[in-house]
């Protein structure tokens, strides 16, 4: 519907144009009325209607230079019909010269209006509709030559073209809002022209579909944009299940100036996005810190000493521990990966020490949780974070049974072939790579006894072997069962066998 102001200083001049005459036949409503030019003034300012009805002869300002006013203060001044109660022709010619689009007497005449409504209401409705084409036409050269400086295309003749389209001076401040979270673009636009009112915003699209704004002079203040952007997400549909995101970057420059604050702004919005909080952000609030991209070795180091030991219960403060970064700055998603890629390392070599299969652990953290380049929120990060140290624990723990499993196994066999050497288990603790003392009970887990008793039944058992061929003597089967002292062997073998090796023999 076209909007309709009627003024007349008579009230029964406005109830009869009011009730009498069919606005909504021909596409109009009333939006207001006024009896003085002064209110009348104020009515087009803030109602900005397609089409005025004024009398001429008004109080403080008459409907002739309600007109001038209109004309010369407007960028788009509202059509208007004079209705007037003298049938002058020197009025008239004025009201030609500036150029009203039809000139009534009073009283009133229904048919009269209604055949000047229905002009009108056509030419309105072909002027909007031309202003659509050429507003659309104006938006897609935008939103072409704001990409081409955004994505870093340069020189004076863009630039100046740019500046002079956008009436945007060489050192003037520019703003630029980022929103994403399915923002509607024509919804947007309504939006962003209630709270702009008559100040021009340029909106466009990046090239990953975020609906971006930019603004310059009055309306770039910091205070102007993020109204705009904190209203933008408070007020947008759906704001609890996908919250909307706005991001400001701002700075002087002009034109010339507009990428690097665009990618403040969209730096700034991949930081919010990156925490998963909804809401409008200013660069400015981020602190400005730089730190050197390294590991944070002491917080790496605790943590993989614990993936080690099996304590769950102390991991997650270890994780969050490695995961903070120094400061909380716009490259905390960098810093997250480089200590989530070093954490991988690390237990990755645990794996390989122990003779696991790294590789085929990696893969399958790969497979249930993508790669560190697929997880964008820091809340996926630590996921990933607690389910590498658990996993990589169990990994660890299952890796080291095996492997000890292996290691006994390898021991008892070497004790059944060098039995008649001197064995220790401290020899046989640094041959194998185990401590000594973790050994002997590994070692009796294996095979029931601990490993002087193994070793001792090995070697009388020998020795009964030797005895039962009976062309040795004692001193030779002593030492080919692994007792170099032929008394303390015969000691032995009667503590172990109850009886003298000799009397063995005899019985055999």
């Amino acid at each position: 519907m076209m909007n309709v102001l009627l003024v007349d200083d008579e009230p029964w001049v406005l109830e009869g144009l009011r009730t009498i005459v069919n606005w909504g036949k021909y596409g109009f409503r009333v939006c207001g009325e006024a009896s003085n030019g002064n209110s009348a003034w104020s009515l087009i300012e803030q109602l900005q209607p397609e089409l005025v009805f004024t009398d001429i002869h008004m109080p403080s300002v008459s409907g002739l230079e309600l007109i001038g006013r209109s004309r010369h203060k407007l960028a788009k001044p509202p059509r208007f019909v004079i209705l007037s109660g003298h049938d002058n022709f020197e009025y008239a010619m004025t009201a030609l010269d500036q150029r009203v689009d039809d000139y009534l007497l009073k009283p009133i005449d229904e048919e009269e209006i209604e055949a000047v409504l229905e002009q009108l209401s056509r030419k309105i409705r072909d002027e909007m509709a031309q202003e659509d084409v050429l507003r659309h036409e104006r938006s897609l050269y935008v939103n072409y030559l704001l990409n081409r400086l955004i994505q870093g295309e340069a020189g004076a003749e863009l630039e100046n073209e740019a500046a002079a389209l956008l009436n945007i001076g060489s050192s003037e401040e520019i703003g630029c809002l980022l929103v994403e979270n399915g923002v509607n673009e024509d919804e947007l636009k309504r939006r962003i022209a209630e709270l702009a009112g008559p100040e021009r915003l340029e909106l466009f699209k990046d090239s990953e579909g975020r609906v971006g704004l930019v603004a310059s002079g009055p309306l770039c203040t910091s205070d102007r944009l993020e109204a705009l952007g904190r209203w933008l997400c408070e007020t947008w549909p759906g704001a609890v299940s996908a919250p909307a995101i706005a991001a400001l970057g701002s700075g002087p420059g002009g034109v010339s100036a507009l990428r690097p604050i665009y990618q403040k702004a969209l730096a700034t919005l991949k930081w919010k996005r990156y925490h998963k909080e909804g809401g409008f952000v200013n660069c400015n609030e981020l602190p400005q810190h730089d730190y050197a991209k390294k590991v944070n070795k002491a917080a790496l180091a605790f943590l993989l000493e614990l993936i080690s030991l099996d304590r769950p219960k102390e991991t997650e403060a270890a994780v969050d521990a490695l995961l903070a970064a120094p400061y909380s700055g716009l490259s905390d998603i960098e810093y997250v990966r480089i200590q989530l890629s070093a954490l991988e390392m690390g237990v990755s070599k645990k794996l390989k020490e122990l003779g696991g299969d790294a590789d085929a652990f990696m893969r399958g953290m790969v497979e249930e949780f993508g790669t560190l380049t697929e997880t964008p929120f820091y809340p996926d990060f630590h996921r990933y974070a607690l389910a590498l140290c658990q996993s990589g624990a169990a990994a660890l723990r299952e890796q080291r049974e095996r492997s000890e499993s292996s290691t006994i196994f390898r021991v008892v066999q070497y004790v059944d072939r060098e039995f008649r050497e001197k064995l220790q288990l401290q020899e046989l603790g640094r041959m194998f790579h185990m401590n000594p003392n973790y050994l002997g009970q590994l070692f009796k887990q294996q095979t029931g006894k601990s490993f002087r008793e193994y070793l001792n039944d090995k070697r009388i058992e020998e020795a009964k072997r030797l005895l039962r061929q009976g062309w040795l003597s004692m001193a030779e089967v002593a030492a080919n069962s692994g007792y170099p002292n032929t008394d303390y062997f015969i000691c032995q073998f009667k503590r172990m066998t109850g009886v003298l090796p000799s009397a063995f023999r005899r019985r055999e």
